[in-house]
């Protein structure tokens, strides 16, 4: 395929497919209905973790790729990329899937002292993982492809057909809008609600996994989470939610009770069985969708294996 791409979506799947094409010499334009800060990924506490794709073996390639990207990227202070430990819990009488384990980059996990982990826990593993605060990193990454050449345009693209007709390869990074876009009624959004409070605690990422409760603290909040409600479509938080999750965010840390509340939203996540990242049988489109609430732990391994599609003969499609 030539040089010339269209990648549409502009969440953080369009945004790092974009920056591994433009970095190959490709000509990219990310055509998206809405950027930063009104899309989704804006609204993703975003730290790196094997969350729903364990059962993906093609997963493994991915989020050790995405990884090594963060990695790279965090060297610029102004990418709001960090490094930070996390801390997974797992409560008395459960049995954990931990299929995970085999996700995680060699020798950067290991269990934690049953000791040091909060009150009502059997069992625990700490890592040291990205974390992604969005309201950073989706201006930051923005900015660098514009100046990589990258053309932005604002557009709501309703036939990836006629898209095609102008570019030598599509990207298909449109997350829920797949489901209309592509009649793919495998896709479905799952909302998740948070709450924000004032930052400056705990000093590590807290993620249990069958609550669910994830804790993340960032330079301007500190996010807690969070609800995984499939088939919700509705953007909206419920007041009863948020105060089931700080909750349950106080049963791990007291502390939280006594911090001011300074926010909240939701967002829908596009979850899929499988992840979709195929080329088309005898076309130029590229779908890279369905990727729930792990866009970030996966973007830049995608990223890649868009890159390679474009240059490999077609094949049978992925589940």
């Amino acid at each position: 395929m030539g040089k010339k791409v269209a990648v549409i979506g502009a969440g953080i799947s369009g945004l790092s497919t974009a920056y591994v094409l433009v970095n190959n010499d490709f000509e990219v334009t990310i055509i998206a209905k809405a950027f930063s800060p009104n899309i989704t990924s804006n609204k993703a506490a975003a730290f790196w973790f094997p969350y729903h794709v364990r059962s993906d073996a093609r997963g493994i390639n991915w989020v050790e790729t995405s990884y090594q990207y963060f990695k790279d990227l965090s060297a610029d202070e102004a990418s709001g990329i960090s490094f930070i430990k996390i801390v997974k819990g797992i409560k008395e009488g459960i049995i954990d899937d931990d299929r995970w384990i085999a996700f995680m980059p060699e020798n950067t996990c290991k269990e934690v002292p049953i000791e040091q982990l909060p009150k009502g826990y059997a069992q625990g593993f700490e890592a040291k993982v990205p974390l992604v605060e969005t309201q950073l990193f989706l201006p930051y990454l923005q900015q660098v492809l514009t100046a990589k050449g990258v053309v932005f345009k604002e557009a709501n693209v309703t036939n990836l057909q006629i898209v095609a007709s102008s570019y030598d390869t599509v990207v298909n990074c449109t997350g829920l809008g797949a489901s209309q876009l592509c009649n793919d009624a495998s896709l479905f959004a799952v909302r998740g609600q948070v709450l924000l409070v004032e930052p400056g605690f705990p000093n590590a990422i807290f993620l249990d996994n069958h609550t669910p409760t994830y804790i993340v603290p960032r330079q301007d909040a500190t996010i807690i989470g969070g609800t995984y409600e499939e088939h919700v479509n509705v953007e909206t938080t419920e007041p009863e939610t948020l105060q089931q999750l700080l909750v349950k965010a106080s049963n791990v840390f007291p502390e939280l009770q006594e911090k001011r509340i300074i926010g909240n939203w939701a967002g829908l996540r596009p979850f899929r069985e499988a992840v979709r990242l195929e080329k088309e049988v005898n076309s130029n489109i590229i779908h890279n969708y369905g990727h729930g609430g792990s866009g970030f732990t996966l973007s830049f391994g995608c990223a890649e294996a868009v890159l390679q599609l474009i240059s490999t003969p077609n094949t049978a499609p992925n589940p």
